[in-house]
């Protein structure tokens, strides 16, 4: 049974227009990062869940890391390639519950 917590918009009809109830999001790490920066972090209590969310904010006209997921394992590598230079970044990790 799900709890009575989320978000429920309803049109001036009175039609339900967006439901949040069943699926929650939370952050789970953020995580500052140089330009030139590759690395990763290994979150345990990832495993099994099937919607894992990343959100990049950078600088403008820069390339953002290349973030990826391996089981529990979330790496980000800096890219570079034309005339765009890597940014400096904050990755964001949501899960759902």
């Amino acid at each position: 049974m799900m709890s009575d917590y989320g978000l429920k918009c309803w049109d001036a009809s009175g039609n339900l227009t967006l439901d949040l109830t069943n699926i929650i999001s939370r952050l789970r790490y953020s995580v500052e990062v140089a330009a030139s920066n590759s690395d990763s972090v290994v979150l345990s209590d990832i495993s099994g869940k099937s919607t894992v969310q990343f959100a990049i904010a950078l600088e403008t006209s820069k390339l953002p890391p290349f973030v990826t997921r391996s089981g529990t394992t979330i790496s980000w590598t800096a890219r570079s390639g034309g005339s765009f230079s890597s940014s400096a970044a904050l990755i964001l990790i949501f899960l759902y519950d």
